[in-house]
Protein backbone atom coordinates (compact mmCIF):
# COMPACT_ATOMS: atom_id res chain seq x y z
CA UNK A 1 0.00 0.00 0.00
CA UNK A 2 1.41 3.36 -1.00
CA UNK A 3 1.92 6.03 1.64
CA UNK A 4 -0.07 9.24 1.46
CA UNK A 5 1.58 11.79 -0.80
CA UNK A 6 3.09 14.81 0.94
CA UNK A 7 3.33 18.40 -0.27
CA UNK A 8 5.67 21.23 0.50
CA UNK A 9 6.45 24.73 -0.80
CA UNK A 10 9.71 26.18 -2.00
CA UNK A 11 10.81 29.75 -1.21
CA UNK A 12 8.11 30.20 1.43
CA UNK A 13 8.22 33.64 3.00
CA UNK A 14 6.35 33.22 6.27
CA UNK A 15 7.04 32.18 9.83
CA UNK A 16 6.47 28.45 9.29
CA UNK A 17 9.31 26.08 8.48
CA UNK A 18 8.76 24.89 4.91
CA UNK A 19 11.11 21.93 5.46
CA UNK A 20 8.40 20.37 7.63
CA UNK A 21 6.24 19.97 4.49
CA UNK A 22 3.57 22.29 5.82
CA UNK A 23 0.69 23.30 3.60
CA UNK A 24 0.68 27.10 3.48
CA UNK A 25 -2.84 28.42 3.89
CA UNK A 26 -3.41 31.24 6.36
CA UNK A 27 -7.12 30.63 6.68
CA UNK A 28 -9.16 32.91 8.93
CA UNK A 29 -11.96 30.51 8.21
CA UNK A 30 -13.06 28.13 9.74
CA UNK A 31 -14.62 29.34 12.94
CA UNK A 32 -15.74 32.78 13.98
CA UNK A 33 -12.60 34.05 15.66
CA UNK A 34 -10.27 35.59 13.06
CA UNK A 35 -6.70 34.25 13.07
CA UNK A 36 -3.66 36.39 13.85
CA UNK A 37 -1.60 35.29 10.83
CA UNK A 38 -1.01 37.61 7.87
CA UNK A 39 -1.18 36.31 4.33
CA UNK A 40 2.20 36.45 2.55
CA UNK A 41 3.07 39.46 0.34
CA UNK A 42 1.42 39.50 -3.09
CA UNK A 43 -0.66 36.45 -2.23
CA UNK A 44 -4.38 36.60 -3.04
CA UNK A 45 -6.75 34.32 -1.12
CA UNK A 46 -10.51 33.76 -1.17
CA UNK A 47 -12.40 32.27 1.77
CA UNK A 48 -16.01 31.27 1.16
CA UNK A 49 -18.45 29.87 3.71
CA UNK A 50 -22.09 28.79 3.88
CA UNK A 51 -23.90 28.37 7.19
CA UNK A 52 -27.39 27.56 8.42
CA UNK A 53 -28.66 28.75 11.81
CA UNK A 54 -31.92 27.42 13.27
CA UNK A 55 -33.61 29.79 15.73
CA UNK A 56 -37.04 28.70 17.07
CA UNK A 57 -39.40 29.58 14.22
CA UNK A 58 -36.72 30.87 11.85
CA UNK A 59 -33.94 29.51 9.62
CA UNK A 60 -31.07 31.86 8.79
CA UNK A 61 -28.95 30.90 5.77
CA UNK A 62 -25.67 32.67 5.09
CA UNK A 63 -25.50 33.51 1.36
CA UNK A 64 -22.55 33.54 1.52
CA UNK A 65 -19.79 34.66 3.85
CA UNK A 66 -16.98 35.71 1.53
CA UNK A 67 -13.56 37.23 2.32
CA UNK A 68 -10.82 38.28 -0.10
CA UNK A 69 -7.36 38.80 1.43
CA UNK A 70 -4.28 40.27 -0.25
CA UNK A 71 -0.82 40.57 1.28
CA UNK A 72 0.83 43.95 0.77
CA UNK A 73 3.70 43.38 3.24
CA UNK A 74 4.92 40.52 5.42
CA UNK A 75 3.09 42.21 8.31
CA UNK A 76 0.14 43.82 6.49
CA UNK A 77 -2.83 42.53 4.50
CA UNK A 78 -5.93 44.23 3.09
CA UNK A 79 -9.39 42.65 3.18
CA UNK A 80 -12.74 42.80 1.39
CA UNK A 81 -15.64 41.00 3.09
CA UNK A 82 -19.37 40.48 2.59
CA UNK A 83 -21.90 38.28 4.41
CA UNK A 84 -25.61 38.34 3.60
CA UNK A 85 -28.39 36.24 5.14
CA UNK A 86 -31.69 34.72 3.97
CA UNK A 87 -34.39 34.40 6.65
CA UNK A 88 -37.05 31.68 6.22
CA UNK A 89 -39.91 31.33 8.72
CA UNK A 90 -41.12 27.89 9.81
CA UNK A 91 -44.71 29.17 9.94
CA UNK A 92 -45.14 31.68 7.10
CA UNK A 93 -47.81 34.34 7.06
CA UNK A 94 -51.11 33.57 5.34
CA UNK A 95 -50.01 35.78 2.46
CA UNK A 96 -47.40 33.72 0.54
CA UNK A 97 -46.07 36.90 -1.04
CA UNK A 98 -45.27 38.45 2.33
CA UNK A 99 -41.63 39.61 2.34
CA UNK A 100 -41.30 38.39 5.92
CA UNK A 101 -41.66 34.75 4.78
CA UNK A 102 -38.45 34.79 2.76
CA UNK A 103 -36.45 37.87 3.60
CA UNK A 104 -32.92 38.43 2.31
CA UNK A 105 -30.98 40.81 4.54
CA UNK A 106 -27.97 42.42 2.87
CA UNK A 107 -25.11 43.49 5.09
CA UNK A 108 -22.47 46.19 4.72
CA UNK A 109 -19.46 45.69 2.49
CA UNK A 110 -16.49 45.51 4.82
CA UNK A 111 -13.15 47.06 3.86
CA UNK A 112 -10.25 46.60 6.23
CA UNK A 113 -6.70 45.71 7.04
CA UNK A 114 -4.89 43.37 9.41
CA UNK A 115 -1.47 44.33 10.77
CA UNK A 116 0.86 42.03 12.69
CA UNK A 117 2.28 43.73 15.78
CA UNK A 118 4.34 40.85 17.18
CA UNK A 119 5.48 37.57 15.63
CA UNK A 120 7.71 34.71 16.71
CA UNK A 121 8.56 31.12 15.88
CA UNK A 122 7.22 28.38 18.14
CA UNK A 123 10.62 26.66 18.07
CA UNK A 124 12.24 29.54 19.99
CA UNK A 125 11.79 28.52 23.63
CA UNK A 126 12.53 32.05 24.85
CA UNK A 127 9.63 33.46 22.85
CA UNK A 128 7.20 30.55 23.00
CA UNK A 129 5.15 32.21 25.75
CA UNK A 130 4.77 35.47 23.80
CA UNK A 131 1.61 35.45 21.66
CA UNK A 132 1.61 36.36 18.01
CA UNK A 133 -0.39 39.60 18.06
CA UNK A 134 -2.25 41.40 15.27
CA UNK A 135 -4.79 44.19 15.05
CA UNK A 136 -7.62 44.23 12.51
CA UNK A 137 -9.61 47.33 11.60
CA UNK A 138 -12.63 47.20 9.28
CA UNK A 139 -15.13 49.76 8.02
CA UNK A 140 -18.65 48.74 6.95
CA UNK A 141 -20.13 50.59 3.96
CA UNK A 142 -23.88 50.45 3.13
CA UNK A 143 -24.89 48.79 -0.15
CA UNK A 144 -28.54 49.91 -0.42
CA UNK A 145 -30.38 53.25 0.10
CA UNK A 146 -32.32 51.85 3.07
CA UNK A 147 -29.11 50.59 4.65
CA UNK A 148 -27.53 53.99 4.13
CA UNK A 149 -30.46 55.56 5.97
CA UNK A 150 -30.59 53.25 9.00
CA UNK A 151 -27.02 51.99 9.18
CA UNK A 152 -24.81 54.48 7.34
CA UNK A 153 -21.43 53.64 8.85
CA UNK A 154 -20.21 50.78 11.05
CA UNK A 155 -16.80 49.53 12.10
CA UNK A 156 -14.81 46.98 14.06
CA UNK A 157 -11.47 46.92 15.86
CA UNK A 158 -10.09 43.54 16.95
CA UNK A 159 -6.97 42.48 18.82
CA UNK A 160 -5.95 38.97 17.72
CA UNK A 161 -3.62 36.75 19.77
CA UNK A 162 -2.20 33.25 19.24
CA UNK A 163 0.20 31.07 21.22
CA UNK A 164 1.81 28.13 19.41
CA UNK A 165 2.10 25.75 22.35
CA UNK A 166 3.57 22.89 20.30
CA UNK A 167 4.05 22.11 16.62
CA UNK A 168 0.56 20.57 16.55
CA UNK A 169 -1.40 22.64 19.10
CA UNK A 170 -2.11 26.38 19.30
CA UNK A 171 -4.43 28.66 21.28
CA UNK A 172 -6.05 31.76 19.79
CA UNK A 173 -7.93 34.44 21.71
CA UNK A 174 -9.43 37.66 20.42
CA UNK A 175 -11.01 40.82 21.84
CA UNK A 176 -12.91 43.37 19.79
CA UNK A 177 -15.52 46.10 19.54
CA UNK A 178 -18.22 46.74 16.93
CA UNK A 179 -20.13 49.96 16.55
CA UNK A 180 -22.72 51.71 14.40
CA UNK A 181 -22.58 55.49 14.20
CA UNK A 182 -26.02 55.96 15.82
CA UNK A 183 -25.47 53.46 18.67
CA UNK A 184 -24.65 55.07 22.03
CA UNK A 185 -22.17 52.31 22.98
CA UNK A 186 -20.26 49.68 20.94
CA UNK A 187 -20.79 45.93 21.18
CA UNK A 188 -18.00 43.85 22.70
CA UNK A 189 -16.73 40.54 21.30
CA UNK A 190 -14.45 37.83 22.72
CA UNK A 191 -13.41 34.42 21.39
CA UNK A 192 -11.18 31.51 22.37
CA UNK A 193 -10.02 28.88 19.84
CA UNK A 194 -8.09 25.62 20.31
CA UNK A 195 -6.45 24.36 17.09
CA UNK A 196 -5.07 20.84 16.65
CA UNK A 197 -2.95 19.89 13.62
CA UNK A 198 -3.28 16.13 13.15
CA UNK A 199 -1.05 15.95 10.06
CA UNK A 200 -0.33 17.89 6.87
CA UNK A 201 -3.92 17.58 5.71
CA UNK A 202 -6.22 17.17 8.73
CA UNK A 203 -6.94 19.60 11.54
CA UNK A 204 -9.47 20.05 14.34
CA UNK A 205 -10.67 23.13 16.19
CA UNK A 206 -12.85 23.93 19.20
CA UNK A 207 -14.08 27.48 19.73
CA UNK A 208 -16.06 29.72 22.06
CA UNK A 209 -17.25 33.07 20.71
CA UNK A 210 -19.31 35.58 22.63
CA UNK A 211 -20.94 38.98 22.18
CA UNK A 212 -22.03 41.60 24.71
CA UNK A 213 -24.20 44.66 24.04
CA UNK A 214 -24.42 46.95 27.08
CA UNK A 215 -27.21 49.03 25.53
CA UNK A 216 -29.41 46.58 23.57
CA UNK A 217 -33.07 47.18 22.70
CA UNK A 218 -35.55 44.31 23.07
CA UNK A 219 -37.34 43.37 19.84
CA UNK A 220 -40.49 42.59 21.84
CA UNK A 221 -40.76 45.38 24.42
CA UNK A 222 -38.54 48.10 23.01
CA UNK A 223 -36.81 48.43 26.39
CA UNK A 224 -33.04 48.70 26.80
CA UNK A 225 -31.09 45.97 28.54
CA UNK A 226 -27.59 44.41 28.62
CA UNK A 227 -27.50 41.66 26.01
CA UNK A 228 -25.28 38.57 26.35
CA UNK A 229 -24.79 35.92 23.63
CA UNK A 230 -22.53 32.88 24.36
CA UNK A 231 -21.75 30.22 21.73
CA UNK A 232 -19.62 27.11 21.13
CA UNK A 233 -18.60 25.40 17.89
CA UNK A 234 -16.25 22.67 16.74
CA UNK A 235 -15.09 21.43 13.37
CA UNK A 236 -12.59 19.80 11.07
CA UNK A 237 -10.36 21.03 8.22
CA UNK A 238 -8.98 19.04 5.30
CA UNK A 239 -6.45 20.22 2.71
CA UNK A 240 -7.29 18.66 -0.63
CA UNK A 241 -4.39 20.56 -2.25
CA UNK A 242 -1.67 22.92 -0.98
CA UNK A 243 -3.82 25.80 -2.22
CA UNK A 244 -7.29 24.50 -1.28
CA UNK A 245 -8.67 23.70 2.18
CA UNK A 246 -12.17 22.51 3.06
CA UNK A 247 -13.81 22.86 6.46
CA UNK A 248 -16.98 21.76 8.21
CA UNK A 249 -18.29 22.93 11.58
CA UNK A 250 -21.27 22.76 13.89
CA UNK A 251 -22.19 24.62 17.04
CA UNK A 252 -24.86 25.73 19.45
CA UNK A 253 -25.89 28.65 21.58
CA UNK A 254 -25.06 28.36 25.27
CA UNK A 255 -27.01 31.42 26.36
CA UNK A 256 -28.91 34.29 24.77
CA UNK A 257 -31.04 36.64 26.84
CA UNK A 258 -32.92 38.26 23.94
CA UNK A 259 -36.62 37.78 24.96
CA UNK A 260 -37.75 37.13 21.39
CA UNK A 261 -35.51 34.03 21.27
CA UNK A 262 -37.52 32.35 24.04
CA UNK A 263 -34.77 32.17 26.61
CA UNK A 264 -31.31 30.57 26.76
CA UNK A 265 -29.93 27.74 24.59
CA UNK A 266 -32.13 28.68 21.67
CA UNK A 267 -30.37 27.87 18.41
CA UNK A 268 -27.91 25.58 16.61
CA UNK A 269 -25.88 26.12 13.46
CA UNK A 270 -23.79 24.21 10.90
CA UNK A 271 -21.37 25.48 8.30
CA UNK A 272 -19.26 24.47 5.29
CA UNK A 273 -16.39 26.42 3.80
CA UNK A 274 -13.52 26.46 1.35
CA UNK A 275 -10.27 28.44 1.32
CA UNK A 276 -8.54 28.96 -2.03
CA UNK A 277 -5.09 30.50 -2.42
CA UNK A 278 -5.76 32.02 -5.84
CA UNK A 279 -2.35 33.49 -6.53
CA UNK A 280 1.13 33.08 -5.07
CA UNK A 281 3.89 34.70 -7.15
CA UNK A 282 7.06 33.00 -5.88
CA UNK A 283 6.07 29.69 -4.37
CA UNK A 284 6.41 26.49 -6.37
CA UNK A 285 4.79 23.25 -5.29
CA UNK A 286 7.06 20.23 -4.96
CA UNK A 287 5.63 16.77 -4.61
CA UNK A 288 7.45 14.07 -2.74
CA UNK A 289 7.38 10.69 -4.48
CA UNK A 290 5.23 7.96 -3.05
CA UNK A 291 7.10 5.53 -0.88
Amino acid sequence: MQAEEEWTFLDAEHHHDSTRNEIWLSADQPGIGTGSEIIAPRHLQWELGFDVTHIPGIHMIGLPNSVFRYGVHKRVEIRLEYAGALMIRDKPDSDPESPDNHLYAPTPLWLGTKVMLCDHHAGDKQLRGVPRTSIMVELGLPLTPSMAKYQPISGTIDLLFENEVTEWFSIGYNLGVYWIDWAPTPDLFASLTLDFEINNRWGLFLESFNAFDPDAISLNTGKRYTHCDLNMDFGVTYAVHPRVQLDASAGFNLYNDEPSFNGPKNYVFVGLGVTWLIYHPKQRIKRKPNK
